[in-house]
C-alpha cells in the first residue's frame, strides 16, 4: 500500500479570498492538491492545470452517498 503524506498551509484568519491548501504526496511524488474556500473545494490531480470543482452542497451529497 502506498504511503501518503498530507501538508497544509493554513491562513490565520477566516476563509475568504485566501484558500486553505492541502498538498498530498504518495510515496516520493506529489499526488494532488486540495484547495478549500468558502465556496467549496477544488481538487487538482497531479500536473493538472484545471481543478475539479465541488461546491459545499455537492460535497455534502457525495459524502452522504458513500
Amino acid at each position: 500500500m502506498p504511503k501518503h503524506n498530507v501538508f497544509v498551509d493554513l491562513p490565520r484568519r477566516e476563509l475568504g479570498k485566501i484558500d486553505v491548501i492541502f498538498e498530498i504526496f504518495q510515496d516520493e511524488g506529489k499526488f494532488g492538491e486540495i484547495r478549500i474556500s468558502k465556496g467549496g473545494l477544488d481538487y487538482y490531480p497531479t500536473n493538472a492545470k484545471k481543478p475539479i470543482k465541488i461546491n459545499w452542497t455537492k460535497f455534502d451529497e457525495m459524502v452522504k452517498n458513500l
